[in-house]
């Protein structure tokens, strides 16, 4: 089966033992790979009144067709199961090298469950799966850890939990190298099965159904990519900053303000006065990764925050220190934390010292105290313990329910839905709650469209006709992450379908690249409707239909109604219910009978 080793290992921890199902070819023809193939398995194999942190649930560690080969940016992996945060589909991707491992240890994916009384390694190689213990590991860094583990084996690629895992915060992440699996919490549910750490390795090849086209493809389309992207090549993602400040599109005191004086202090030109290399994943030509060093905190050759993050605990906590704003993305990932709910539940929790209905001492721009609720988060102590269960249990402790800027239980990520009207749609109809990963309508209203898939660019403060380009937004995105391909890879759909077809030997046509994602879309919202999803949780918090003051936005706020009418309309989902008509389900080729 070209593009793939036609098997998934399952690791089963409550019995001790490892088989392998095979990869059916329907289901590649139907979802590819990916988070796209995983929702199809949950969906047959997960109860989905488990619950989240107990034994039944399960993770899935998945690649796509293309992952492993030399087409750009495909070293990602998708990690998936239910969401401890949400109670719904959970789904967290990540680059570096392991996903390309994974592929080379002769499998296309891994499946975890059962739930292990000792710590325990999953080790995978060359198409072999054993189980030992990690009790040594257990209370290890994330970095401790894989030096550990990479000190007894060579040649392996790691994916681990940290403190955090082990404890079980509700934004737990899975970390390898420096990258992490980060939103959702799955490493809670990595944590919940005693399971620290997947090492995996191997030397299986991609099999490529014309393996010579694929290569003069993969090879010119890399080159053009790394020519096209040599901005943020040379900034990193940190180069948003200053754009999304001209857009007021960055959180500044918890979504509250647009200005912040000292943005230039943690822009990207801040940060290459301590960057010390950059990082790329497998076959990437851009190298978008940031390596700093900070002698005051004898810190060498770290992984550099991220825009994510420099908004998560930079300018929503109104903190100006890059050093100390680096140290602290160091901390998450030491523990093994998602940044964006993280800084976002200390942001909210400061925000309720600030109007007097908390009494936890916090204040803006306070990053040592910022530094110290990291590690007590991590180690659940004290108010740690609190906000280690995310923004949503924080809001409910003080009846400041209505305050919390969330969808579904999951935090807002750092783009603001009055700025890019089209992120209100993202956000309410994501299958993991609100994430900019379903579809950055952001990036589509400042021009990056895509065209020829009728995902036009639009004025970013208009409703109207945002939930229709939205869901195609989401579809494409939907099939990049069943391919799967970085979303900073500008490739071409065309050449996207010409790589997959020269790599598994299909004839898929443009117009496949919507229907395969609307059908991975689909798959996850039939998982969450029997969840128990509520339809009236579809929506923006009320903080974000407020309208800026004297803002370029024009005191704009999102109609979330006429959106998703917009929305739901385009995918012929009934607006009462949720649920997708018997039309829209034949039309992706979804039968349950």
């Amino acid at each position: 089966m070209p593009g793939y080793h036609g098997k998934i290992l399952i690791a089963d921890l409550s019995k001790k033992v490892t088989r392998s199902i095979p990869v059916e070819s329907q289901n590649t023809t139907r979802f590819l790979g990916g988070s796209g193939y995983a929702s199809n398995l949950i969906y047959e194999l997960l109860d989905p009144m488990t619950d989240p942190l107990g034994p039944d649930n399960m993770l899935l560690f998945m690649t796509g067709p293309l992952t492993g080969t030399l087409a750009p940016c495909t070293g990602r992996h998708v990690v998936c199961g239910k969401s401890p945060i949400t109670g719904l589909w959970g789904e967290s991707h990540s680059g570096g090298h392991f996903g390309a491992k994974i592929k080379s240890s002769g499998f296309d994916g891994i499946i975890v469950t059962g739930v292990s009384e000792t710590p325990l390694i999953l080790d995978v190689s060359d198409g072999i799966a054993s189980l030992h213990s990690a009790e040594h590991l257990w209370g290890m860094t994330t970095e401790e850890t894989q030096k550990a583990l990479k000190s007894d084996q060579t040649g392996i690629q790691v994916a681990c939990i940290g403190p955090a895992g082990e404890n079980l915060v509700k934004y737990a992440s899975i970390v390898n190298d420096e990258r992490a699996a980060a939103r959702c919490g799955l490493g809670a549910v990595m944590g919940s099965k005693k399971l620290k750490a997947i090492t995996v390795s191997g030397s299986h090849s991609t099999p490529l159904a014309s393996p010579d086209e694929f290569k003069e493809l993969a090879r010119s389309s890399s080159k053009i990519l790394g020519e096209a992207m040599s901005m943020l090549r040379d900034q990193g993602t940190a180069m948003y900053l200053d754009i999304g400040m001209m857009f007021n599109d960055v959180p500044i005191k918890y979504f509250q303000e647009i200005e912040f004086d000292d943005a230039d202090l943690i822009n990207a030109k801040a940060l290459g006065e301590i960057l010390t290399g950059r990082s790329a994943c497998h076959s990437c030509p851009i190298g978008c990764g940031r390596k700093v060093t900070i002698p005051e905190f004898d810190l060498e050759n770290i992984a550099g925050p991220e825009y994510q993050t420099l908004a998560a605990f930079g300018t929503n906590l109104m903190i100006s220190d890059l050093k100390k704003i680096a140290l602290m993305n160091r901390l998450c990932n030491q523990y093994g934390m998602d940044t964006i709910s993280c800084g976002s539940t200390i942001a909210f929790a400061t925000y309720l010292c600030d109007i007097g209905k908390a009494d936890y001492g916090l204040q803006w721009n306070d990053p040592d105290r910022v530094i110290e609720l990291i590690h007590a988060i991590a180690r659940r102590q004290e108010i740690g313990d609190v906000l280690a269960e995310g923004s949503l249990n924080v809001g409910k402790t003080f009846g400041a329910e209505d305050s919390v800027l969330h969808v579904k239980g999951l935090e807002i990520p750092n783009h603001d839905p009055r700025a890019f009207s089209g992120m209100t749609t993202v956000y309410t109809m994501a299958s993991r709650g609100s994430t900019h990963l379903e579809g950055d309508m952001y990036s589509v209203d400042m021009g990056a469209d895509v065209r020829e898939l009728g995902i036009t660019s639009g004025d970013r403060l208009e409703n109207e006709g945002k939930g229709r380009i939205a869901a195609r937004a989401q579809d494409f995105r939907a099939f990049c992450d069943s391919v799967i391909m970085c979303h900073f890879a500008i490739v071409p759909p065309k050449t996207i379908i010409e790589l997959l077809n020269l790599a598994i030997g299909t004839s898929y046509q443009m117009e496949d690249i919507l229907r395969i994602g609307a059908r991975a879309v689909t798959m996850k919202r039939l998982f969450n409707l029997r969840c128990g999803l509520n339809i009236q949780d579809e929506r923006l918090p009320k903080p974000l239909l407020i309208p800026h003051a004297e803002g370029v936005t024009d005191d704009f706020v999102p109609d979330v109604n006429l959106q998703l009418k917009d929305y739901y309309e385009y995918r012929d989902w009934d607006r009462a219910t949720g649920i997708p008509r018997d039309g829209a389900l034949r039309e992706l080729g979804i039968d349950f009978n």
